[in-house]
């Protein structure tokens, strides 16, 4: 009875929602979801109204570890965030992350926009190739 207790078979593959291809996991951190009152816990675990209310007089904030943005890629479409759903049965669902999800993850900085600390000259320079500057020039 070879592979009786391997854990291979319930390993979670995620396809592309553009392409349908394989998407590879990046190993980045998990952004868990996170909900403030009564209204969004209801709203987002759908459980009770009294089960909401008591959730979040326990704790200022709700953190779902059964909801987490997390970075994939794909080999066409490069980086792709996904809102990646725990169903009750175990099951893995994913949706590509909106711009709502991203401001439920303890205001974390989505990072498909550009940071406003950073000027333009650095992001330009950041993005540019070593053979586009004039140093790695002069050493080719």
């Amino acid at each position: 009875m070879p592979n009786k207790r391997s854990s291979r078979r319930r390993v979670n593959h995620f396809s592309c929602p553009h392409c349908h291809q394989r998407l590879w996991r990046m190993n980045s951190v998990k952004y868990y979801l996170h909900y403030q009152n009564a209204d969004e816990i209801q709203k987002n675990l759908n459980i009770t109204r009294k089960k909401a209310s008591f959730l979040a007089n326990q704790r200022s904030v709700y953190v779902d570890c059964n909801r987490w943005i997390e970075e994939f890629f794909c080999s066409q479409h490069s980086t792709i965030w996904l809102l990646v759903s725990r169903q009750q049965d175990g099951k893995l669902t994913s949706v590509v992350a909106k711009a709502k999800d991203w401001q439920k993850t303890g205001k974390t900085i989505d990072p498909r926009l550009l940071n406003p600390s950073v000027s333009e000259y650095s992001y330009r320079m950041s993005r540019s190739g070593h053979s586009q500057n004039k140093y790695y020039k002069g050493l080719n």
